[in-house]
């Protein structure tokens, strides 16, 4: 059906509260809001347990459906990449693609703990 999941930016620890998310919906089972449960499943795990305060993403920018379920969860354009990857035997552009936390902690309050 599809999978995703939330992985490090890096090893700095300048980024720690950073994540770049992952997701693929199998072909037969778009369009059954298996992507919308993962993004939810996904988006409530780094807001109420992980600590993330950033998830970022690329996406295919002729990919409207994705970046519209995207847009769905508070997902923003930040940049595109012009001839980033090559498809099909053409250069195609991708997305970048950022969500910050609706409520982000205080860290000075985190800091107290």
């Amino acid at each position: 059906m599809g999978l995703a999941g939330l992985h490090p930016t890096g090893p700095a620890l300048r980024r720690r509260h950073a994540m770049s998310l992952g997701i693929s919906v199998a072909a037969q089972a778009q369009g059954q809001r298996v992507g919308t449960a993962l993004m939810a499943a996904l988006c409530d795990y780094a807001d109420q347990w992980a600590q993330v305060l950033r998830i970022e993403l690329s996406v295919f920018a002729d990919n409207a459906r994705a970046i519209g379920l995207y847009q769905r969860f508070g997902f923003e354009r930040e940049g595109l990449h012009r001839g980033y990857a090559l498809r099909d035997g053409h250069y195609a552009d991708v997305l970048s693609m950022a969500r910050l936390h609706p409520r982000p902690p205080r860290w000075d309050a985190a800091a107290a703990l």
